[in-house]
């Protein structure tokens, strides 16, 4: 049997406005909301946290024109339906993260994810031997769960297939309660979900990684079962490294911000760097091909943040060598129009 970690808050039922997560307010196949892409760069407020909370986000910005939706799916009607067979919904936040579950009148449990990611293109975890346990039913502030789960996960890099067996650990809680300000509006009588998990695996060529997910989460279930407002961020990294491999965060809102990113917070949106690297993998020689700035520059680091090749410059058809460099994942940072950005690299 699982082991499950739950803590009441004793204040909790004195507070009458308090919210919790349950099965019956679950959201159900066919549910789906549409939400303001927002700046990715915005902080989590990871320490906003406790009673009365007051999670501001009246400066953030949006991106002009693009939206993005969450939908509550029937897991058989979707793509991966084989891998997930014992679901009964699945969350999908479109062009990211579609999370697998089922549940009882104790638990949400997720069987699994399938996770959208260029490099790597879609990783499907499975977990097939020890489902992930999301919360305990009824889940309200300060509650917490933990729980361990195993599986496989599935993808292919760089052309190559992957299907290790993999482990984790996950963290939940309602770490906050209070009110949400995104623009000119504010929420009031809002629960903020956080849920944290480590999936860890054996690579080829790369070795031992973990993929890790921070998901911020906030409801407001007096007027909707779906979630208001989400900071996602998954990153997967070497284990013991602090340069990863993958870093990426996705911030979504219901309600509009009145700001627009580009002006006054973060990156314009479509202020992205053009250039490809090739062939990848590489036996030693890499090709750039791209509209770079007179300034552009890159360099070649290792899954440790360790410099393997200083900047040199850039532009369209430069060549480097890499037959000295041991066979193995790097990072190839460039940066361009002062935008940095990181493209993984495999030498064989």
């Amino acid at each position: 049997m699982k082991k499950q970690l739950l803590i009441a808050s004793l204040a909790f039922a004195s507070i009458t406005n308090a919210q919790s997560l349950t099965q019956a307010n679950e959201p159900t196949v066919g549910q789906n909301s549409t939400m303001y892409l927002c700046d990715s760069n915005a902080t989590n407020l990871a320490s906003v946290t406790g009673n009365s909370a007051v999670w501001d986000y009246s400066q953030l910005g949006k991106y002009t024109s693009q939206l993005r939706t969450i939908n509550i799916i029937d897991p058989s009607t979707t793509t991966n339906a084989s891998s997930f067979t014992g679901s009964t919904s699945a969350f999908e936040i479109q062009n990211f993260i579609t999370t697998y579950s089922s549940s009882t009148s104790g638990a949400r449990n997720s069987q699994g994810f399938v996770f959208q990611e260029p490099t790597f293109g879609n990783v499907i975890a499975e977990y097939s031997s020890n489902n992930e346990v999301l919360m305990t039913y009824p889940f309200a502030y300060s509650n917490t769960s933990t729980d361990n789960f195993a599986g496989t996960l599935s993808f292919s890099l760089n052309g190559i297939p992957q299907n290790p067996s993999c482990t984790g650990s996950v963290t939940s809680t309602i770490d906050g309660q209070g009110s949400l300000k995104v623009g000119n509006t504010t929420i009031p009588n809002v629960i903020r979900y956080r849920i944290e998990d480590h999936t860890l695996a054996t690579i080829t060529f790369v070795g031992d990684i973990e993929f890790i997910r921070t998901q911020y989460e906030y409801y407001d279930l007096a007027n909707s079962q779906m979630p208001i407002f989400i900071h996602a961020n998954a990153i997967i990294q070497n284990v013991g490294s602090t340069t990863p491999l993958i870093d990426r965060s996705l911030v979504l809102s219901s309600i509009q911000p009145t700001n627009i990113v580009g002006a006054n917070a973060g990156i314009s949106y479509n202020n992205i760097a053009n250039f490809s690297v090739y062939p990848n993998p590489t036996k030693g020689e890499l090709n750039f091909k791209g509209v770079f700035s007179s300034d552009a520059q890159a360099r070649l680091i290792d899954h440790t943040g360790r410099e393997i090749l200083g900047a040199f410059s850039l532009i369209n058809g430069s060549k480097i060598d890499l037959s000295a460099v041991n066979k193995g994942m790097y990072i190839i940072e460039i940066t361009n129009n002062g935008i940095k950005t990181s493209q993984n690299i495999v030498v064989e």
